[in-house]
């Protein structure tokens, strides 16, 4: 926001950065457009009111996308893979500075970028969401039930802006209009607290004005229940500990004229605020039949499918799961991308450049955090806690086969997200085996020049399914279709249940209820049950803690909300920092395989280069330094 450009902007300015995003060129005369033109009819104005969205990043896109999908201790990509192609390494390596990032989302006009850094024009966006309420009320033929809808999008969009930013650099500026007179080169960041109430504000305006739910052909655009849904998650992450009274990274973080851009005392009562926001949220959607999809079931297999199918449907080869989805992205060159790299080699005996490569993987983090067959952490388990992973049994799968007993007693969810060796995996029309030894068709073949291969013998089954297919002698690919989730209905179950038990320190009757929707529909058991087998609820408050963590983790893994959630929580470096544990990939029996072993890394990430503060925001970026003599930069840079 702090740029020359900003500063100076002209009208022009603004229309030609509508070209791309909105087809503006296709219903405008040619020439120099004028804002006349732009609101001269209502499919016009519209046309506007898509283009505001055009600026939101790429959260899913494992390579060049914006942090999220990567980036935390969910999914790496193979050793071999280099920081220009997969820009979330930078971030693990050390190479994130106010000078040169991937990631250009506070400005788009340093000097000289890294190659394929990934820009967003987002103060631009929240611009064009000005203009949008300053002139729908001049276009002729518009109705009042447009002009309210079309509005309540601006104002959502100007709120989900900036809480992007705010998310990923801390406390920023605030676009309070769209030409504001007070954006000189003296303006100072605003503290955190108070973009916080601004954003909240901007999704309690825009929830009066939007529908609760979409028709057809609109699903992908802001809803009542988009807007409330967001605001729950802005105050859960101002209530967690990152920003909550962190005198540790803050208490010399203030603007030139001493005012602090942090608050430094712990104030319980957010963690009422963003139980309450959630809660709206919730009561909102289920008055408006969102809903998990599948339903409560208390069938192990049923759990699983109810689970898989919520993302990549019922084998249809196309699946928009709105009921649950209150904000995604529907990109099919995306998501094929993705599904391209999280797919093992089939088809082929060895290694293969061509086909599904296997090269965006689970960690060895996100695979043990997931809950036991009782729905218990592996370590309270009274069946599991006396086992190792290196303590080989019978795969549950095919009774021939032998595997890590991590592999075996856990819950739905497991299955239905990790394909591993000796276990089912769904892909081509049919369900395999997984055989990831060395010297067979899943492996990781230790040849150097071989790129495309998983580094810890595990594989990505959350976002695959039968319809995606490939064949080995026409060199052809077919994939399926659906939506990737930015915000879903599980989420806000979740976060009342995480703000309730940090602000009584226990689980009330509604907590326990929103939480056994979440798993009952995955096939888990209650709360109440599974804890019967270990002795009770913790009542431990640090105990309990991480448990309601890792439901979180466990029922959102490979969704992108770790990342934010490591960094709100305050664990980064703790989780981070630590190299990342693998299965012997160069054995060739299960005794040989199943020794556990640092996984590598490659040459393009140094995780002692993770630190406290740095790692939790991005840099400012100097240009804007340079501009503004009194911006602040981020701790740490």
């Amino acid at each position: 926001m702090k740029t020359k450009s900003y500063i100076k902007i002209m009208l022009t300015t603004i229309l030609a950065g509508t070209l791309s995003a909105c087809d503006f060129l296709d219903v405008v005369p040619t020439g120099n457009a004028t804002e006349a033109d732009i609101y001269k009819t209502q499919t016009q104005a519209e046309r506007m009111v898509v283009g505001c969205y055009s600026e939101i990043p790429d959260f899913m896109q494992p390579q060049k996308g914006f942090p999220g999908l990567m980036g935390s201790d969910e999914m790496v990509v193979g050793h071999r893979g280099t920081t220009r192609w997969f820009h979330y390494k930078s971030l693990m390596n050390g190479d994130e500075s106010s000078s040169s990032t991937y990631f250009a989302l506070w400005s788009n006009t340093a000097n000289s970028y890294p190659v394929d850094a990934q820009k967003k024009d987002i103060w631009g966006a929240i611009r064009k969401c000005y203009n949008v309420l300053n002139n729908l009320d001049k276009v002729p033929d518009i109705t009042k039930e447009n002009i309210n809808l079309w509005k309540g999008e601006a104002l959502f969009l100007i709120g989900y802006y900036h809480q992007i930013l705010l998310e990923f650099y801390g406390p920023i500026f605030l676009a309070k209009e769209e030409y504001s007179q007070n954006v000189e080169n003296n303006q100072m960041r605003v503290p955190y607290d108070e973009c916080v109430e601004f954003i909240a504000k901007k999704y309690d305006e825009a929830a009066k004005l939007l529908p609760a739910i979409r028709t057809n052909g609109e699903k992908n655009r802001a809803t009542s229940a988009t807007a409330l849904g967001f605001k729950a998650r802005l105050l859960l992450y101002a209530a967690s500990p990152l920003v909550n009274g962190n005198t540790e990274f803050y208490a010399n973080f203030k603007n030139p004229d001493g005012k602090p851009l942090m608050n430094l005392t712990y104030d319980r009562e957010k963690w009422k605020k963003a139980m309450d926001a959630a809660e709206d949220a919730i009561k909102l959607c289920e008055a408006n039949g969102y809903k998990l999809y599948g339903g409560s079931t208390t069938d192990w297999f049923k759990g699983g499918t109810n689970y898989h199918e919520a993302f990549v449907g019922p084998k249809t080869g196309s699946f928009n799961n709105w009921d649950e989805i209150l904000f995604g992205i529907a990109n099919q060159g995306e998501i094929s991308y993705c599904i391209k790299n999280f797919a093992p080699r089939v088809g082929f005996d060895k290694y293969n450049r061509n086909g599904f490569r296997g090269y965006v993987f689970p960690t060895w983090s996100c695979v043990t955090r997931y809950f036991t067959l009782k729905g218990l952490p592996w370590e309270d388990d009274p069946d599991t806690k006396n086992l190792k992973p290196t303590d080989i049994v019978q795969s549950p799968f095919f009774p021939k086969e032998q595997t890590s007993a991590y592999h075996a007693f856990r819950e739905p969810r497991f299955y239905a997200s990790i394909g591993f060796d000796r276990g089912p995996f769904e892909v081509n029309n049919g369900t395999i085996m997984l055989k990831c030894r060395r010297g067979e068709p899943q492996q990781e073949d230790g040849i150097r020049g071989n790129e495309y291969q998983s580094d810890n013998g595990y594989f990505c089954q959350k976002w695959v399914s039968t319809k995606d297919t490939y064949n080995p002698r026409t060199n052809k690919f077919t994939f399926n279709n659906w939506v990737f989730p930015y915000l879903r209905l599980a989420e806000l179950y979740l976060s009342y249940v995480e703000a309730d038990m940090e602000y009584n320190h226990k689980l009330s009757a509604k907590s326990l209820e929103y939480l056994n929707k979440v798993r009952t529909r995955s096939g888990l058991p209650t709360f109440q049950e599974s804890w019967s087998y270990a002795g009770g609820i913790p009542t431990d408050i640090a105990k309990l803690r991480q448990v309601i963590r890792d439901e979180r983790s466990n029922e959102l893994a490979m969704e992108g909300r770790r990342f934010h959630d490591i960094r709100r929580w305050k664990i980064l470096e703790k989780v981070l920092r630590p190299k990342e544990k693998s299965w012997n990939t160069a054995g060739r029996t299960a005794k040989e395989y199943y020794r556990l072993t640092e996984m590598n890394d490659g040459d393009y990430v140094d995780r002692s280069t993770i630190e406290a503060p740095k790692c939790y925001w991005l840099a400012i970026p100097i240009d804007q330094i340079q501009i503004d003599p009194n911006l602040v930069q981020n701790p740490g840079y």
